[in-house]
């Protein structure tokens, strides 16, 4: 990957924004690749026979399994992949924005190549009421203390299985570039924090 390339990266927990603020980014000229589509299409094939695909903890153990099978740094280069094979075309991008990202090898690599990791901070009870009013499909529905227990698997490393293979969302905080709070319920209001970050 060349040295000079523009990249940002956006963390947080489940239902934070992030998808929001990625739009955003990729409305002002930036290709941008998801890390949870990466993992939630792997965890529909891998957990096909359950009936809720993409629970939480089906997505971290197809997480934690794409980084033992093929690197911990399998999402990270999945996405510098897309964004050169977009280049070569001949596409034009003010950088690659990476959002979701959740594994400390993501958070470094941003941060040492000299690029923004932004993380948006979210009660658990705002975050919760949007995803209960806005299941994906695939998505159980969940007791708030349910929630929070599947959340669990994702924010911090799991026992019996390489931590440097998982994901740790304390880790990538720590190393954000910028923080923004949305508990909010107006739209309005994060986009026009999320437009200073863009300038």
């Amino acid at each position: 990957m060349e040295e000079k390339i523009n990249i940002v990266g956006i963390g947080g927990v489940g239902r934070s924004g992030k998808d929001t603020l990625a739009e955003m980014f990729l409305n002002d000229g930036y290709f941008g690749v998801s890390g949870g589509d990466i993992t939630r299409d792997f965890a529909r094939e891998r957990h096909s026979n359950d009936p809720h695909p993409i629970a939480r903890v089906n997505l971290a153990e197809t997480s934690n399994w794409l980084r033992q099978k093929y690197g911990n740094d399998v999402i990270l280069k999945m996405s510098i992949n897309k964004y050169e094979e977009a280049v070569k075309k001949g596409e034009r991008y003010k950088g690659l924005l990476c959002w979701s990202i959740r594994a400390p090898i993501e958070a470094d690599f941003i941060v040492n190549h000299a690029g923004r990791l932004i993380w948006i901070d979210v009660s658990d009870k705002v975050r919760y009421k949007r995803a209960m009013n806005d299941l994906r499909e695939g998505e159980p529905h969940l007791s708030f203390e349910d929630y929070l227990a599947q959340e669990s698997t994702v924010y911090t490393p799991q026992p019996e299985i390489p931590e440097e293979i998982q994901m740790n969302l304390p880790y990538v905080r720590s190393k954000a570039t910028d923080i923004i709070e949305n508990n909010s319920d107006s739209l309005e209001e994060f986009s026009e924090k999320a437009k200073h970050l863009i300038k």
